[in-house]
């Protein structure tokens, strides 16, 4: 019993970029905090973990894309514009804050929807999942301004507002709220239908189409649950901004990538690591903020963030291709 739960642990290891990112997180903040000691104050981890609390959500919602094999290039897009909607609905219409936000995550589902529909009927592969969110990456930008005419909404309800200002035991509600997240989906990949399916499908598509899984209605469900998702972040930023900003989203693409990839989650689709890309999106949000406090250009903070994506993809792949033949020789 003792070998097999030390060959677990060993495997985990092997297959897990969870340790890795941890001491890498770890040693940046040791690093920060001798030339910046003002970076580890609670003040600055309580910012920290407000940057993390997005692109954890966004991270999530890109995620279960990922895990069928596809891509979602209008996490931004659907984001914004799931936001500015609410702030509509709270403005000029009047709701409450709970009818407001529902109307918003109801539009960002509708747009997971029809991507999916979309993809579905143009093949339903990583190629028809790059071109219709990129059609649709414009389209909803496009609606956002059309609603807005490029103007922010301001004025939200006190209630949303407040929800984003909430701190407890110095780390902001909403922190708390992207790590439930992270727990729900992980419980989903573990235990129930769709999220096994959506592995299935990315890890094998024609193999899982043997054994009974529908590539259409997956990848319908998990773009639905992935433009939820990124509705939800978009409503929390708003929330934190404490208005409807017309550029919600515009910034994420990279970091909805960098954060599950950074945490084990395979490009190629078939294996996701929940808890990975949270801890992704917690170095990603340390990362963006030292870069603030080492006083770097704007150019070369997106310079360096490119950068550690393009190491992490090539680590990803370097190790999905040991795998490979590690399989080929057994």
């Amino acid at each position: 019993m003792i070998n097999s739960l030390g060959a677990k642990i060993s495997k985990w290891f092997r297959t897990s970029n969870i340790v890795s990112v941890v001491l890498f997180f770890i040693l940046f903040v040791i690093v920060m905090g001798i030339f910046r000691p003002k970076f580890v104050t609670g003040e600055n981890l309580s910012v920290i973990t407000k940057i993390f609390s997005i692109t954890a959500v966004v991270g999530l919602s890109q995620m279960v894309i990922i895990g069928t094999g596809g891509m979602n290039l209008a996490v931004g897009s659907i984001g914004g514009l799931s936001a500015i909607i609410s702030a509509v609905a709270m403005v000029k219409f009047g709701f409450s804050t709970v009818p407001a936000v529902l109307v918003g995550l109801f539009v960002s589902a509708l747009c997971g929807f029809i991507n999916g529909l979309l993809i579905n009927r143009f093949g339903g592969d990583s190629s028809a999942s790059f071109l219709v969110t990129l059609a649709m990456l414009s389209v909803l930008k496009g609606t956002t301004f059309g609603i807005t005419s490029g103007q922010p909404i301001y004025n939200l309800n006190p209630s949303l507002v407040e929800i984003g200002l909430i701190n407890i035991l110095g780390i902001p509600l909403l922190a708390y709220v992207a790590v439930f997240i992270g727990i729900l989906l992980w419980l989903m990949f573990r235990y129930l239908g769709l999220g096994r399916q959506i592995l299935a499908f990315g890890s094998n598509p024609v193999a899982a189409k043997l054994y009974g899984v529908s590539g259409s209605k997956t990848i319908l469900m998990a773009h639905t649950l992935s433009g939820f998702l990124a509705g939800f972040a978009g409503i929390m930023l708003m929330a934190r901004l404490g208005s409807g900003q017309t550029d919600i989203g515009d910034d994420w693409l990279m970091f909805s990538f960098a954060a599950p990839i950074l945490g084990g989650t395979r490009q190629a689709g078939g294996r996701i690591n929940v808890f990975g890309a949270l801890i992704g999106a917690l170095l990603l949000g340390a990362i963006q903020n030292g870069l603030v406090f080492l006083n770097m250009d704007v150019y070369w903070v997106k310079l360096i963030q490119g950068l550690i994506i393009l190491i992490a993809a090539a680590a990803e792949r370097i190790k999905a291709l040991s795998e490979l033949k590690k399989g080929e020789a057994i």
